[in-house]
């Protein structure tokens, strides 16, 4: 199993006001996560922050391993992340939608 790790690139900005991002959790098996990544690639302004295996946690029909990906997308781009995930990973599970905010505050980290 490979591991990705992701950092901000020093051309983005950041927003001291009230961000116009949000995360997405998402849930795919491994076999699907990397279509995923490479359809959400394509969105604009869209991006995976983190990909962690659940190592524990396996689909009971199938017995394969699946991933969390943590995607970072401006408000407006919605739609069209969840069109990828579908597109890419049909039977994917789409968690929680946060503001930048409330995924800093989980994360442990300051937003000021």
């Amino acid at each position: 199993m490979a591991y990705a790790a992701y950092r901000e690139h020093a051309g983005v900005p950041r927003i001291r006001t009230r961000s116009v991002f949000r995360v997405l959790d998402v849930t795919v098996t491994c076999l699907h996560a990397s279509a995923l990544r490479h359809r959400l690639a394509r969105c604009e302004g869209v991006g995976v922050l983190r990909c962690e295996p659940l190592l524990h946690d396996a689909t009971a029909e199938t017995d394969a391993l699946r991933v969390r990906l943590a995607i970072r997308l401006p408000a407006t781009r919605y739609a069209e992340v969840l069109h990828a995930v579908l597109l890419a990973a049909p039977q994917g599970e789409i968690g929680r939608l946060l503001s930048w905010r409330e995924h800093l505050d989980r994360c442990g980290m300051s937003h000021e």
